[in-house]
């Protein structure tokens, strides 16, 4: 298993050797190992991408769904952010002051979605999610806050527990936990914890946690019991803001408004970008020397001159697609339809999720029950090892992801999908292949 793969990439090989003596595992960020190790390979070292497609570092060719963790929906190095960067780059790449573009690109921002009635720029989704539980514990006096199983909100301590199954708790983390699109699991929650919550904090889809979709009546409920209790409800949108429409996908698509919002990734067309915002009342809690507030917000590259450009760009580019997004997610529902009818015909353990251009393959022990999908019905059946087994397999098939595979972009050819299907056909259906039943 792997061996055309091992032998192709003799580079990635070598700088895998180098990376582990002077990183942490190798890597700067986890999920980068890519499930590899229990194969006993390497990682890929990618060197240059160009629309849907990406190269490493021996010249190896891969169909990419990865997409920088789900930011270059205009695919990779988009000429119009190019040239827009060259510019920028001519008069200087960081000014440690204001900034013109910093405020054109929060215009544009609130343009798309008013209800970001006051906000702040950092720089990493982590920060953002970091400041919004802040702010929310600032407002209402309150320290707990809540976050659903699986979800995934950057790595910060507010937030970062509870991310795996079966979701024990750690000592480590003040906070509670809900499981997605579970009702019940929010009412136990609501009787036990409702009266100490500062805040909620939710992805409308959840990203982490297995590319789940909510429930219809989940985020509508989410949003009367916090409302009754006076808890702010956060959402995370740091993967579905300006990827499922041209805005907040919370609000657009699912008609619930929350009282914070965190944004980042296509936002800023692949650089470094985090936004948070929301009610006026609650974010004036972050203007400096306010009665009652506290620091939450800085950094020596927030509002960077180059993302503020990408920034800029993107959302121009992004405004003229406005009516793309439909087509781009009906691509997105039906490349998940034609895998899973690939993965029915084969009798394979794995089954595609998602919403939109958002996509998912996980290897299931045991198939899910009917009903809702929960983040704890879907744990409860994760198999990690056979799913690093499959992606790793496709890798040597030329298609490249991370957990679960990644996202489609406007980019992304009818050709890349024929393409991608033989790829988990032949993963399937031939060789040493340990994901079928």
């Amino acid at each position: 298993m792997l061996e055309r793969y091992r032998q192709a990439s003799p580079n990635s090989s070598q700088l895998w050797i180098r990376a582990q003596k002077v990183f942490c595992g190798g890597v700067n960020h986890n999920i980068r190992i890519f499930g590899l190790n229990s194969c006993q390979a390497h990682p890929p070292f990618m060197h240059r991408g160009e629309g849907s497609h990406i190269w490493d570092v021996d010249g190896n060719e891969y169909i990419d769904y990865w997409m920088t963790h789900y930011c270059m929906i205009l695919g990779h190095n988009s000429p119009q952010i190019h040239q827009a960067l060259e510019q920028r780059l001519r008069e200087g790449w960081h000014l440690g002051a204001l900034n013109e573009d910093q405020v054109i690109f929060a215009e544009k921002i609130q343009e798309a979605i008013p209800e970001l009635e006051k906000m702040r720029f950092c720089t990493t989704g982590s920060e953002s999610t970091m400041y919004a539980t802040r702010l929310a514990r600032l407002f209402t006096g309150r320290k707990l806050v809540a976050k659903a199983w699986g979800g995934w909100h950057g790595g910060n301590d507010a937030l970062g527990y509870h991310l795996k199954y079966p979701y024990t708790d750690d000592p480590y983390y003040n906070g509670v936990s809900f499981d997605y699109n579970d009702m019940r699991s929010v009412d136990t929650l609501m009787k036990k914890h409702g009266k100490q919550l500062a805040a909620l904090v939710i992805e409308p889809v959840l990203g982490a946690g297995g590319g789940i979709e909510p429930d219809s009546e989940f985020l509508p409920y989410l949003r009367e019991e916090t409302e009754a209790r006076d808890i702010l409800l956060i959402f995370d949108e740091i993967i579905t803001g300006f990827r499922l429409c041209y805005g907040s996908a919370g609000i657009q698509l699912y008609g619930v408004k929350p009282d914070l919002q965190t944004h980042g990734k296509v936002l800023a067309g692949g650089l470094p970008i985090g936004v948070y915002g929301g009610r006026e009342d609650v974010m004036a809690l972050a203007v400096p020397g306010a009665p009652g507030g506290r620091w939450v917000g800085g950094g020596t590259f927030s509002s960077h001159p180059l993302t503020m450009t990408a920034g800029l760009t993107t959302l121009e580019v992004l405004k003229s697609y406005k009516e793309k997004y439909v087509t781009l997610n009906q691509r997105g529902d039906q490349l998940r339809r034609q895998i899973n009818n690939v993965l029915e015909r084969a009798n394979a353990n794995e089954r595609a999720m998602g919403k939109g251009s958002i996509l998912f393959i996980h290897s299931l022990k045991e198939p899910l029950k009917e009903g809702p999908i929960t983040a704890g019905k879907l744990g409860k059946v994760f198999d990690i090892e056979k799913t690093n087994v499959f992606q790793s397999r496709l890798l040597e098939e030329g298609v490249f992801g991370y957990h679960g595979l990644g996202v489609v972009s406007f980019v992304h050819t009818e050709d890349d999908f024929s393409k991608t299907l033989n790829a988990i056909e032949n993963v399937v259906t031939t060789g040493t292949n340990s994901v079928k039943h």
